[in-house]
Formats: C-alpha cells, structure tokens, sequence
C-alpha cells in the first residue's frame, strides 16, 4: 500500500507529533538555558517578535514560541481522545443499527436523526453553568459524545450494504451468530472506512475545541492552540504587532488538517474500487 498521500501524511503527522512531544524542552534548552520561558512573569509582557523571543511574548509574560510548542500536544490529545470516543460510540451504534432490521433499526434511524438536528451550541451553554473546572478529559469525552451521531449515520449504510451480501448469508448458514457475523465478516472491510472516519472526527475536535475556546467555553488556562488564538482575539495581539502568536496555532490547526486529509485521500484511492479504477485507467 505505497500510496503517496498516505505516506506525505503520515509523515507530516509524525513530524507535528515529534515537535509537540519534544518541543517544548528543546526550546526550553535550546534558546532559554536555565529560565523558565513558560511561567508567567518571566519575561516583560507584549514584547514584539526580537531574537530572544522570535514570535515575541504574551500579555503573562511568557514566551510565546514556548507557549506555542506546549499548547500542540494538548490540542492533539484533545482530538484523539474526543475522536476516539465519538467513532467507538457511533461505530457500536451505527453496526447495531445496520445489521439489525424491524423496529430496532427504525429506532436506532430516529434516535440518530434526533441527536444530529439538537443544536450543541444551547447544550454547551448549559453544561458550562453545571460543571465548575473544565479540563482535557470533560472536554474532550463532551465533544466526542455530541459527535457520535454523525459517525453512526454514514456506518449504518455501510453495514446495511454489506449484510445484503452473499458471504454473510453463507455466514448465517453455517451457525455463525450475529455477534461473530459482524466481528468477523463485516468489520475487517469497513476498517479502513472507518479509520477515515476517525480522521475526520480528531480534525472535527481539534477544530470544535477551538471554536469554544474563543466564544469562551473552552478550559479556561488548559494550554491549546484554540486557547492561544482566543487569548489572542482578547489581548488584541495583530494590533499589537505580535501577529505569530496568531498565524502559528491557526497554521499548525490547519497542518493537522492537511496531514490527516492526505491520509484521507490516500485511503479512500487504496480502498474506494472506482476511484481506483479511474485512477489506474488515468495513468
């Protein structure tokens, strides 16, 4: 499977990943030996872009290159994490909804419309009044509950697709039960289609989490790149001149996007049979 843009995506995910996880201490080692560039008061506050601090320093005094580097990691943690959450619930759902018939599926139908159509903006707004401190974990099993719906919708027809098929009454009449039907004939060809769907949902979280963040609904002081463009918004940093501190976390926001749309992309020309047909009979 030497497909291009899985592997230009994977390797451009590697690279943010290796800069979130070792970022921080190579700037800290690097360009601040023996200070603390990430506390607050360290430096004078609003210093514009110079060779100590290239992207210059926020209005905590804190550097804001350090602060840049530290806030990916949590970003992305955020993105897995609410990813993961919402494609397991809605592959579960999604797969019992597909494979079953009658009443169970029409009910299934309902209760994914249903959550699709309830607006998470009002729903947001309620739960911010009830829960006191938001950290990473709430907030990303919050965001990864309100997005199952989606993944559940676009599984459902794909599972109903493949139940039509051939090999899964062969399955039925051998004595194979429902539960050994779906993990072993109907989830290894879906498996790729859902890896493209868990894709989409960390660059949906990813991007969401941000979007809180600067209506002011995010973890007020979790270091994100949301937070950083917020923080940003408030403190009025293009004004200012300190423009990097809101080019960078937007660029690395949209860098994630690209990576994981490249893989995207490379999966579905590997696994769609007409795309790469097209493919195949264009070269």
């Amino acid at each position: 499977m030497r497909n291009p843009s899985i592997i230009i995506g994977l390797i451009m995910l590697t690279l943010m990943v290796l800069v979130a996880l070792a970022g921080p201490a190579f700037v800290s080692q690097t360009l601040f030996p023996g200070e603390r560039p990430g506390m607050r008061g360290s430096y004078r506050p609003y210093q514009l872009d110079s060779v100590e601090h290239p992207i210059g320093t926020d209005g905590d005094g804190r550097d804001g290159l350090m602060v840049f580097v530290s806030s990916i990691w949590p970003s992305l943690q955020i993105g897995l994490i609410a990813g993961a959450t919402s494609t397991g619930l809605g592959v579960v759902i999604g797969f019992l909804a597909g494979y079953a018939r009658g009443r169970l599926d029409t009910l299934a139908r309902i209760l994914i419309d249903m959550v699709l159509v309830i607006p998470t903006l009002p729903l947001l707004l309620m739960l911010a009044a009830y829960i006191e401190r938001w950290d990473l974990y709430k907030l990303s099993l919050i965001l990864g509950i309100f997005g199952w719906s989606f993944v559940a919708r676009v599984i459902r027809p794909q599972v109903q697709s493949l139940r039509e098929r051939s090999y899964v009454d062969l399955a039925v009449l051998s004595g194979e039960n429902p539960l050994e039907i779906i993990f072993l004939e109907l989830l290894p060809p879906l498996l790729p289609y859902i890896g493209y769907v868990f894709s989409l949902s960390i660059v949906g979280s990813m991007l969401a989490e941000a979007g809180l963040q600067i209506i002011g609904l995010g973890a007020g002081g979790l270091p994100t790149l949301g937070f950083m463009i917020a923080k940003g918004f408030r403190e009025s940093v293009i004004a200012i001149g300190l423009l990097g501190q809101m080019l960078l976390p937007a660029g690395a926001l949209i860098y994630v996007f690209l990576a994981l749309n490249l893989i995207n992309t490379g999966l579905d020309e590997v696994f769609n049979p007409r795309l790469k047909t097209t493919i195949e009979g264009g070269d």
